[in-house]
């Protein structure tokens, strides 16, 4: 085996995305035509965990992400149906100053999204988030990962596929990331590298684009009924 082979990385990608002319795309609802599967998150708010809800609902399927973006006069916006509902839920909080946590996820999906898809939380202490990932990804499902990175602060992004080393480990999380640009030449913006470093609280790096240490918190998975 060649040093090359040695440290060469394999990566498995949910079967749900796809490139089509450096946009990132998936299938809406009705099945028949894409839709663009990745959105960013503006500079100066703290909605990582509704833009990866919103990439995660895209992605199974089940929304479009696009009509969050709607002009259409909110008077004219039909409640009953539980897509709207779920866009004003996503709305209320205007810029999200204190971000979303798991269990708000989970309120917000179950209250008004629960007819389409069902939500469980899973955190570090009772849970391998790694292997509870991993598990849902080859199954074609994505992850919603929580990042940190120190005590106050934390980040959502959205796990779609992982690398494996030439031992046949997990090493690494592939991911999309709402605070940054849609990929173009590939299915994920960010890498989570699994090698923990042994001295460090937040023993992980994470490069999207730029390198910073975090820990691995929380993971969502929203499955579709």
């Amino acid at each position: 085996m060649t040093n090359n082979q040695k440290n060469m990385m394999l990566f498995k990608v949910i079967n749900r995305l796809q490139l089509r002319d450096g946009v990132l795309m998936c299938k809406k609802p009705s099945g028949r035509s894409l839709q663009k599967a990745h959105y960013k998150q503006g500079d100066l708010d703290g909605a990582c965990g509704a833009y990866s809800i919103s990439i995660v609902l895209n992605i199974l399927g089940v929304f479009e992400a696009d009509n969050l973006y709607s002009d259409s006069d909110s008077e004219k916006v039909d409640n009953r149906k539980a897509e709207w509902r779920l866009i004003n839920a996503l709305n209320e909080q205007g810029l999200y100053r204190d971000g979303l946590d798991s269990s708000e996820i989970q309120e917000i999906l179950s209250e008004n999204y629960s007819k389409y898809v069902t939500t469980q939380c899973a955190i570090k202490k009772e849970h391998d988030l790694v292997e509870l990932a991993t598990a849902w990804l080859d199954k074609n499902i994505p992850a919603i990962v929580r990042i940190s990175y120190d005590n106050n602060n934390s980040h959502w992004v959205v796990a779609v596929g992982y690398g494996i080393d030439e031992n046949e480990n997990v090493c690494a999380l592939l991911t999309l990331d709402p605070g940054n640009d849609s990929p173009t030449y590939c299915l994920w913006n960010g890498i989570l590298d699994l090698k923990k470093h042994p001295r460090k609280k937040y023993a992980y790096k994470y490069y999207s684009p730029r390198q910073v240490w975090v820990d691995m918190e929380e993971v969502v998975i929203i499955t579709p009924k």
